[in-house]
């Protein structure tokens, strides 16, 4: 299965965004690095059934889930911030980038929602 990522970014003063196909370990980590970009706002990764949207920091990852098996929020480290963004993820729903990031890559392999992490109502 192929997917494809869509980010929003905002670089010199201009609005505008960019967009990542996803099929590969590889285009995971190339999406990654993206979303670690100061300029780059929560991405969006679409599926005839299901939207998983990302958002990294430096410290932290969050993602959220909407699909078949339900509306979900990674169940995070009450440490972490609240994001505000258009998925507006709540404090204590980030986890360690690269737990993000491995969820990623699985959700890029099975199209589901990933098993790696923990996840929480939303």
């Amino acid at each position: 299965m192929t997917l494809t990522a869509s980010v929003p970014t905002y670089r010199d003063g201009e609005h505008s965004g960019e967009s990542i196909t996803l099929a590969t370990d590889a285009d995971v980590t190339r999406l990654a690095e993206l979303l670690a970009q100061p300029w780059a706002d929560t991405g969006s990764i679409q599926s005839a059934e299901t939207v998983l949207d990302v958002h990294l920091t430096d410290t932290w990852g969050y993602l959220q889930y909407a699909g078949d098996a339900g509306y979900f929020i990674t169940d995070g480290d009450p440490e972490s911030p609240a994001i505000p963004s258009e998925a507006d993820f709540p404090a204590g729903s980030g986890l360690p980038v690269a737990q993000v990031v491995s969820a990623l890559r699985e959700f890029v392999r099975t199209g589901q929602l990933p098993g790696s992490v923990p996840w929480r109502d939303a």
